[in-house]
């Protein structure tokens, strides 16, 4: 094991176990201290690290808080719709060489302390984050998540990716042949969502040639599709230190935390991990397709439509900051004026505008119970109340309260039940992931002040020329319900199914 606490860094610092007195250049359990920064905003600093052997990227947030937090995330870039990433995020929670029982997490909230333990998958990246206030609780657990992503049972056999991802299930060799798994019947129920698979549709449409274009989650379509040599492949890829982001917050035993991370990174060589994000090219598209409504249920006045438009990459915060307030100020009520001027033409029951993204930030529009011959109104009326906006000036007395109040909710840092250092963590991915500082996350005083000052500029107005109006990047999806689609679909499906069975032998 690598577990190196450089002799000229101890004698220069006296660096105690806890609290150290660190400074750039200090290595301590094979991590070199790269950088120092403090956050006035979050009433702590930032110490960025690097595990020397393998570049293992760690942030620790030093702050005054007792529910410390650990996190180990890694790219995850999915390049089909099977759903490997989530399938792999389930999996490696289903034992390890060093805890080999079937649920080891269940097993664990019965006598830990923890705060939060769970694990996530997003569009681009996998995270695995735990908080806890007891000291020796939170080594442990750090303990069971680091043999769980670094040595999971799922890659030495199958039998974890079968309950997970997929497998047959039949009750005789008389029986009809059925599919089923965990992730498999939970993104069954995802996609039963017409808004759930609008969505999806959407960022296909939207980013064609980069992973955001597939469902990192899995499209039940797609989900059999997924051979266990291609989730091992996967998981070798990613699941590599050269390719993780590993996140510390709070009152930290910093030498026993670094220690701990030296028993499992220690073995690892540096590795050239395939997981660059490259940016979507400009796309215009437009498509409408069908969803499934029950066979008797009505159709008429049922067409979801949903449009969106790719307006800024991660780093230009202003602007998601600005884009927040402003789909807020236009629809977040019913006297707001896009959603006044689609209620008050009776185009349409209701609607949602938001932000969202990942390397790339987009505004999604969806517009709810459109009838078929409103299809194009509903579109004008959007284009023509934006122009207008744009034109005549935004109501700069509601953009100004609601920058207040989200200054407020980024100052005050209320997250319920929610543990702070967790928040705090997601807050920094979004830069952190795609190269950026996640010191950035925390600097958004001097951006509110900034964007007040372009509010009486007009530059908000100006954003919205840009990100609407005048953009390349614009996708439109026509989502039509359907009687007979699930039937349809259900039919294809037993007939894949029976076709599969047909070609086993009677012993298998």
């Amino acid at each position: 094991m690598n577990r190196t606490l450089s002799t000229l860094a101890m004698m220069a610092t006296a660096l105690p176990l806890v609290g150290m007195n660190l400074k750039p250049g200090d290595v301590i359990s094979g991590f070199a201290v790269k950088s120092i920064q403090e956050l006035p905003e979050v009433q702590g600093r930032l110490v960025r690290m690097e595990y020397q052997k393998n570049g293992a990227d760690l942030a620790w947030l030093d702050r005054d808080d007792d529910n410390q937090t650990f996190a180990i995330g890694f790219r995850t870039l999915p390049d089909d719709d099977t759903g490997v990433p989530h399938i792999i995020e389930h999996s490696v929670l289903c034992g390890s060489d060093k805890y080999p029982v079937k649920e080891p997490f269940v097993d664990l909230l019965k006598s830990s302390f923890a705060t939060f333990l769970n694990a996530f998958t997003s569009s681009d990246s996998t995270m695995y984050p735990v908080c806890s206030r007891n000291g020796a609780d939170f080594l442990n657990l750090m303990d069971v998540y680091l043999d769980a992503v670094f040595h999971p049972l799922s890659v030495k056999s199958p039998l974890a990716f079968r309950q997970e991802g997929w497998h047959y299930e039949i009750d005789s060799a008389e029986g009809e042949l059925k599919r089923n798994g965990i992730v498999y019947s939970e993104m069954k129920g995802a996609y039963s969502s017409p808004e759930r698979r609008l969505y999806h549709e959407i960022r296909r449409l939207l980013y064609p040639d980069t992973c955001y274009g597939y469902s990192s989650g899995g499209d039940p379509a797609a989900i059999p599709t997924l051979t266990y040599e291609k989730y091992k492949a996967f998981y070798h890829r990613f699941y590599q230190p050269s390719n993780s982001r590993i996140f510390l917050d709070g009152k930290v035993d910093l030498a026993k935390v670094l220690a701990k991370l030296d028993e499992y990174l220690a073995p690892y060589p540096r590795t050239k991990v395939d997981a660059e994000f490259v940016l979507q090219k400009p796309v215009s598209a437009e498509k409408t397709m069908k969803y499934e409504v029950g066979a008797d249920e009505p159709t008429e006045g049922k067409i979801l439509l949903g449009d969106a438009w790719v307006f800024a990459r991660f780093d230009e915060r202003e602007k998601y900051m600005a884009m927040d307030v402003i789909t807020d100020a236009l629809a977040g009520s019913n006297e707001a004026p896009l959603k006044k001027a689609l209620l008050e033409k009776g185009l349409c029951e209701d609607l949602h505008f938001g932000v969202g993204g990942g390397y790339q930030l987009e505004v999604s529009l969806t517009v709810k119970n459109v009838k078929a011959e409103n299809v194009k109104a509903v579109r004008q009326t959007v284009r023509d109340t934006l122009a207008a906006l744009a034109e005549k000036g935004l109501d700069h007395a509601r953009l100004e309260a609601l920058l207040d109040h989200a200054e407020f909710v980024d100052r005050e840092k209320d997250c319920g039940s929610t543990p702070r250092g967790l928040s705090f963590f997601t807050d920094a991915i979004d830069f952190w992931l795609y190269g950026g500082d996640p010191a950035d996350a925390f600097r958004n005083a001097s951006r509110f002040a900034s964007l007040r000052k372009k509010l009486a500029a007009g530059w908000f107005e100006q954003l919205v020329r840009e990100a609407f109006l005048n953009t390349p990047h614009h996708v439109a999806l026509t989502f039509e319900p359907s009687n007979t689609l699930g039937a349809e679909q259900e039919k294809a499906e037993k007939a894949a199914l029976a076709k599969v069975k047909a070609g086993w032998s009677k012993a298998q």
